[in-house]
């Protein structure tokens, strides 16, 4: 998959002509300082930014599975109900019931305004494996969990890959628990 980005905002370049040329299936940890254009990347990569670069974008033929910076969980909604919607449907409550517990979450049932910053975001974890997206993005996916929350994710993650490519944000002093086939840098 390659695609070449350009994207500015107010006047600057945050990404101009940054060609992302990765293979089918790998694990791809994008590094840059804060503000160094990783979630733009995301964004255009996945289309939700429209690419000012006009050349080829073959990511764009693909459907992508988020964890966003934010949870984007519905606060009035059970965790449950959440990846249901998100997943259209498509995840059985049992399958759901074992993400839960394979991630250490006990109350599927609990509203999720009820629940803390670590439990949402794997809740938002969960609605992103269980998806059917055949590329995942996770942006900063480990915010908020400590350490033994971070391996159960990791684990997580391997496990409902299914071999699905995967682009993975985080900052360069985070010690990934987490084989990565290759790191690309925005750096100039």
């Amino acid at each position: 998959m390659k695609g070449t980005f350009t994207k500015h905002y107010d006047g600057r370049a945050v990404l101009d002509g940054f060609t992302l040329d990765i293979h089918e299936g790998d694990i791809v940890r994008i590094m840059a300082p804060s503000g160094g254009g990783k979630t733009t990347l995301l964004r255009l990569v996945s289309g939700l930014e429209e690419n000012e670069c006009g050349l080829g974008n073959d990511f764009a033929r693909h459907t992508f599975s988020w964890v966003f910076q934010e949870d984007r969980l519905t606060d009035s909604m059970s965790g449950l109900s959440n990846i249901r919607l998100a997943t259209r449907g498509k995840v059985d409550r049992a399958t759901i019931l074992c993400a839960f517990e394979e991630l250490g979450l006990d109350d599927p049932s609990k509203r999720v305004d009820e629940c803390s910053g670590g439990m949402k975001r794997r809740m938002a974890l969960i609605r992103a494996m269980l998806d059917d997206g055949d590329v995942i993005i996770l942006d900063e996916p480990f915010t908020g969990l400590d350490s033994d929350a971070r391996a159960l994710a990791c684990r997580f993650i391997e496990h409902h890959r299914h071999g699905r490519t995967l682009l993975l944000v985080s900052h360069e002093e985070d010690v990934l628990p987490i084989h990565v086939d290759r790191t690309v840098s925005l750096l100039p």
